[in-house]
């Protein structure tokens, strides 16, 4: 297999404070990971390292065969997607729909030229492509929660990313667009095999029904790591959560019930 993600004896520190403590995983391409964690756990600093927005106080990081620190980070970056909600939303508010999904395409913040012929088509593409179209021209800010966070989606997978990073993307939606956020997911996986997703939350029901690998964490080390229905057992859960849960399943959906 490829192996696109190594994280090896990472270890992050901020003010004295051990923050990420002996992180090891690794992902192959098209792998796709659910990140659990209750608030502070250490999920968000966790995609930072792997983005380069930090660097590890010890162990090494490597993507896609590349070392971090060894290699320029730029040309490693560009092959990263990341769907951050809060941060790019009050970024590129006036834009239209279609404009937020050109500037992922092109690779930019904002518009600052004019986009090729293949980079209008492309944009057009994938808002088509997830039922979108007919909001091409509609401003982003007017659009709906859910419709939002997919074109965020598309925005971020853009063109040739390789890894999809989704920070907590669902954690502001009812459950209607919630589950319908996870079928746009799940299309563009049908759509571009080899991606590999990495998606942060801290509830075990917002993992799609494909996501097949899941790390949880707890107080900044690595709890548990490997195939779903290996991990998401009531002691693990347990354990991360400090109540008795019982895990549920359905369709390789899963949920937990409290117990006490």
């Amino acid at each position: 297999m490829n192996e696109v993600v190594l994280f090896d004896s990472v270890s992050f520190v901020r003010n004295d404070k051990k923050i990420l403590d002996n992180i090891n995983f690794s992902l192959n391409q098209g792998d796709s990971l659910a990140i659990i964690g209750r608030n502070g756990a250490g999920k968000t600093t966790l995609i930072n390292l792997l983005f380069g927005y930090s660097w590890p106080t010890t162990g090494s990081i490597s993507a896609f065969g590349e070392t971090y620190g060894e290699t320029p980070m730029a040309p490693l970056q560009n092959r990263i997607g990341m769907v951050q909600p809060g941060h790019q939303e009050s970024l590129l508010q006036r834009l239209t729909t279609f404009e937020m999904v050109l500037t992922g395409v092109i690779g930019t913040l904002g518009l600052y030229k004019e986009p090729t012929e293949k980079q209008h088509k492309t944009a057009e593409s994938l808002l088509h492509s997830i039922g979108l179209g007919h909001k091409i021209n509609q401003t982003y800010s007017t659009l709906s929660s859910g419709e939002k966070m997919k074109v965020l989606l598309l925005r971020a997978f853009g063109v040739g990313k390789e890894i999809l990073v989704l920070d907590e993307p669902t954690a502001t939606l009812d459950i209607t667009a919630r589950t319908d956020f996870g079928k746009t997911l799940s299309q563009l996986k049908t759509n571009n095999p080899h991606l590999t997703r990495i998606l942060i939350t801290h509830r075990i029901e917002e993992i799609p029904e494909d996501f097949s690998k899941v790390l949880l964490m707890k107080e900044g080390k690595v709890l548990s790591f490997g195939e779903k229905n290996k991990v998401l057992t009531d002691k693990n859960l347990s354990n991360l959560y400090d109540l008795e849960l019982q895990v549920n399943e359905k369709k390789g959906q899963y949920s937990v019930t409290v117990l006490s």
